[in-house]
């Protein structure tokens, strides 16, 4: 009876990190109850938002970004902490085109809280200045147009408006539309 309870315990803390090194790598993000609980009261599917994220999903980054508008307080601090520890596993290429593309007042709330969140994140090769870990998504912050050169394979579809390009540098038109972050 005590080795099954045991067994049990061990299993239940001992299982997730088995299943990262099946995997090869670490996909895993701090995230926060209160967070959550906001998430859940603005009818945003947050983990489901994460675990997208996390594999490269541009619609679900651009989600979780746009989601920082509902948070505030410490709330956005620990939110932010867990939007900086999803940009080297989504890819900094991808998250800096996302960023790229949010309204200028997002950008700069962004910017000022992702600077805080480096301080909370348990990831020391986080806490280093983001221009060093994360350039693209640096740049895209501070105003510059960035785009994601490992997104323009990806659809098998590279497509360009007459005119509007200098050759050989090919452009993706998107149908994306903006993600629904379940704000009213």
């Amino acid at each position: 009876m005590r080795s099954a309870f045991l067994l049990a315990i061990v299993s239940t803390f001992f299982f997730p990190v088995a299943l990262n090194a099946q995997t090869g790598k670490t996909t895993e993000v701090e995230t926060y109850s209160a967070v959550l609980k906001t998430a859940e009261w603005a009818g945003f599917k947050y983990m489901d938002n994460i675990k997208l994220a996390l594999a490269g999903d541009q619609k679900a980054i651009k989600a979780l970004f746009e989601f920082s508008g509902t948070v505030d307080g410490v709330e956005s601090l620990q939110h932010a902490t867990t939007c900086i520890e999803l940009i080297p596993i989504a890819s900094d290429d991808k998250v800096g085109s996302v960023i790229s593309s949010l309204k200028p007042k997002l950008k700069t709330a962004l910017l000022e809280r992702f600077q805080l969140a480096q301080a909370r994140t348990k990831k020391e090769e986080l806490r280093k200045p983001l221009q060093e870990w994360a350039p693209q998504s640096w740049k895209a912050l501070n105003g510059e147009k960035v785009t994601c050169n490992s997104c323009m394979h990806e659809s098998g579809q590279m497509s360009a408006k007459p005119g509007s390009q200098k050759p050989g540098m090919p452009i993706i038109q998107s149908s994306e539309t903006g993600a629904e972050t379940g704000k009213q």
